[in-house]
């Protein structure tokens, strides 16, 4: 889907001037912002920048300074399910 978002001639000109690939950065702006607000995933990301995986997108996503959209609760339930797995952990 293409997005078409109208500037004055000025402004487009001043961006322009210091992003010269003024509308991927919009689009990867648009896609970190997304991103951090929890609208979409890793796996969204991957797929809207042609990533091969995840993986790649959450590396795409730490060069630029984002953290991961992880919590303590993720991580409670990931300690949860490792031991339904694993079994409780040694200690």
């Amino acid at each position: 889907m293409a997005i078409t978002i109208q500037l004055p001639p000025g402004i487009e000109s001043n961006l322009r001037a210091d992003d010269p690939h003024l509308e991927e950065s919009l689009r990867e702006r648009i896609l970190i912002d997304a991103y951090t607000a929890g609208k979409i995933g890793t796996a969204d990301i991957a797929d809207a920048l042609a990533l091969p995986t995840r993986w790649d997108a959450e590396r795409w996503l730490g060069e630029r300074g984002v953290h991961m959209n992880y919590s303590l609760t993720d991580l409670e339930q990931d300690r949860k399910n490792l031991e339904q797995l694993l079994g409780p952990a040694k200690r």
